[in-house]
């Protein structure tokens, strides 16, 4: 869907980003990861041609992006900033129709479309339409803000830093609804951010940057289990990598069959991510949890000599190979 060949930006004297390739397939979620200045959102700007790169070659769908008119580039990739660029005197409605619009699609289809957008995003309609982005809430923008960038239905959706602004327990939330979004929608997402945690919990596809290069890219776990250097190893949080490993297990993948009395007083979910699971192995003191389902039931236990066992099996695994 999107690929970078050997792709530099200048500005000046200054280089800013240094003969980067990447490749995203159609319906990856690739986040851009590294420190303030790494070159990351130059690198996003550059795919809609906000920035226009110095050397190299950008292409969508194997066509170079200079071969398409940049206006027209643009309003077929959905792009949604932190401080997610609402116009102030526009209704809600009025700024998720806007590319649509500007498309000339029939006044009835453009409402139907910012109607669907609400309701996705949990705006309900007869509450948000009529108000203006001072009336909403951090969260509510942003919302707004993908919306309108879904509004066209692109194919790609360029996300640089938008949840950056939120305060955490908002940040979590829209998340999660990202997520669920993507599950449901399959778009190519490039999404830039400085939160590792962020990036592992969202995308299948990371790019670690530094200095303006790609240092290295993969899948969240193929990282955390062989960073390239210590720069990726204290990117992806040093001694937690274990930690952040267990943030992406889920306990219904690691628990046992029930046995014929329940392991423990302490219940958890199968949904429940590994990491949790730990944090309440600790909070009460115990080496297993009782695994329930949605309505209660115990369906398994977790073992925490089984996780470690686990561990152990995976590290040999991963020196074999």
């Amino acid at each position: 869907m999107i690929e970078l060949f050997h792709v530099t930006k200048r500005f000046g004297d200054e280089l800013a980003v240094d003969d980067v390739s990447l490749k995203i397939a159609k319906g990856d979620f690739c986040a851009l990861v590294g420190t303030s200045g790494c070159g990351k959102s130059t690198t996003l700007r550059m795919i809609n041609r906000l920035l226009e790169h110095t050397e190299g070659r950008i292409s969508l769908d194997g066509q170079a992006i200079r071969d398409f008119d940049a206006v027209q580039l643009r309003r077929r990739i959905g792009y949604v900033i932190q401080s997610t660029g609402l116009f102030p005197h526009w209704t809600v409605a009025r700024n998720i129709g806007l590319v649509p619009r500007l498309l000339k699609w029939p006044s009835a289809k453009v409402h139907a479309r910012v109607e669907e957008l609400m309701d996705l995003l949990g705006l309900p309609e007869e509450e948000f339409a009529h108000k203006f982005p001072h009336q909403l809430s951090g969260g509510q923008a942003q919302r707004v803000g993908v919306a309108r960038a879904l509004a066209a239905d692109p194919d790609i959706l360029l996300m640089d830093e938008p949840f950056g602004a939120l305060d955490p327990i908002t940040r979590e939330k829209l998340q999660e609804e990202l997520r669920a979004l993507q599950a449901r929608l399959h778009k190519t997402i490039v999404f830039v951010t400085h939160d590792i945690d962020e990036a592992l919990q969202l995308a299948n596809h990371l790019v670690v940057m530094r200095a303006g290069r790609v240092v290295q890219q993969g899948t969240p776990l193929e990282l955390l289990h062989k960073p390239a250097d210590k720069f990726v190893e204290s990117m992806l949080g040093g001694v937690e990598r274990g930690l952040k490993q267990a943030g992406l297990a889920r306990v219904a993948d690691h628990m046992l069959p029930l046995g014929s009395t329940l392991p423990a007083e302490s219940r958890v979910p199968g949904s429940m991510t590994l990491r949790q699971a730990l944090s309440v192995m600790l909070r009460d003191h115990t080496e297993r949890l009782t695994v329930v389902d949605p309505h209660e039931r115990p369906v398994g236990e977790l073992s925490m000599r089984k996780l470690i066992r686990e561990s152990k099996a995976d590290q040999g695994h991963q020196r074999e190979h």
